[in-house]
Parts: C-alpha cells; sequence; structure tokens
C-alpha cells in the first residue's frame, strides 16, 4: 500500500446499498422512523427454506385441502376446499396454503412429509392447532391480542369449524 493511503474496505456504509437505512451524521436514535423491521434478517434459515433451497425440486403441484384431509382427532376441520402448493423435492413433499385465499400474518414456512398426503394432513392440523392457539389467546385474561393476530384469526374462523358440526 502506498504511503499514508486507507485500506480499501469497500463503500462508505452510508453508500453500502445492502443496509435499508439512511446515515444521518449528528443524529443518534435506536430506531429510525419509518423503520420496517421485515427489511432485516439476522437469523439462519429455518429448516423449511434451509430444505427446499438446498433440494432438487422436481414438481410443484397444485392441490387443495379438504375436510378429509384433517386428522382424526384434531379440533378444527377445513370448511370447503383450500387451495395449497405442494412442492417434491425428491426426499419430501412440502405442503403450503396459498397467499390468496389464507393471506396469514407471521412467518409461514410449509409442512413436510414423506408422502402427498401426509403433506396435507400435516398442513391441515397445523392450520387447525394454529386457529385453536388463536382463539386461546383472544379469550385469556387479557382478551387483547395483536391486530395481525386477530386478522389471522378471522381468517382462520373463515376456513375452518369446529369438529363436531361436521359430524
Amino acid at each position: 500500500m502506498p504511503g499514508n493511503a486507507a485500506p480499501d474496505n469497500g463503500p462508505p456504509l452510508a453508500e453500502d446499498l445492502s443496509l435499508p437505512v439512511t446515515i444521518e451524521p449528528g443524529v443518534d436514535y435506536a430506531t429510525p422512523p419509518g423503520w420496517n423491521w421485515r427489511d432485516i434478517d439476522a437469523t439462519q434459515p429455518n429448516a423449511a427454506v434451509f430444505h427446499i433451497s438446498h433440494s432438487e425440486v422436481t414438481r410443484v403441484l397444485v392441490d387443495n385441502l379438504r375436510p378429509e384431509d384433517c386428522s382424526p382427532d384434531v379440533n378444527f376441520v377445513i370448511k370447503s376446499e383450500i387451495p395449497i402448493i405442494v412442492l417434491d423435492s425428491l426426499d419430501k413433499y412440502w405442503a403450503g396454503e396459498a397467499k390468496h385465499r389464507l393471506p396469514l400474518n407471521g412467518v409461514r414456512v410449509p409442512v413436510e412429509a414423506d408422502t402427498i398426503a401426509e403433506a396435507k394432513r400435516a398442513l391441515a392440523d397445523d392450520l387447525a392447532a394454529q386457529l385453536r392457539l388463536l382463539l386461546l389467546l383472544r379469550n385469556s385474561h387479557q382478551r387483547h391480542i395483536a391486530p395481525p393476530l386477530q386478522e389471522n384469526l378471522r381468517i382462520l374462523s373463515e376456513n375452518l369449524e369446529p369438529r363436531r358440526n361436521r359430524e
């Protein structure tokens, strides 16, 4: 390195396009206005994302969840068909709900199983378990849940019903 030149460590922080922040000299606060925590993620990918992104996906299937896809012991069953996507990664099938019918808030990952039928059952059971948990939260002593969870509760309630109504 010639003379006293500083080492080249890349662009200055304020010019780094990978950072979703604006550097303002002399301003010191913890959370910038308009900050969206969805812009960042410091965690390792979850197992489903890692597996799917590191597997050979041979087929992408469009299917439907039906009442008969629910396990016999779940509290809630599918009311009518719900469109889903099934990925075949050669060693597992991964089922996830279609966002146009179930635009659920939060992190949603597909569920895996050895067969398509098992993946569909696992997804139906997962949706039933989510609805049950949200109902328990809503009926807890505090009775206040976050707006995105209230929206999930509404969406799931529109698509699932108590098992006793189907028998």
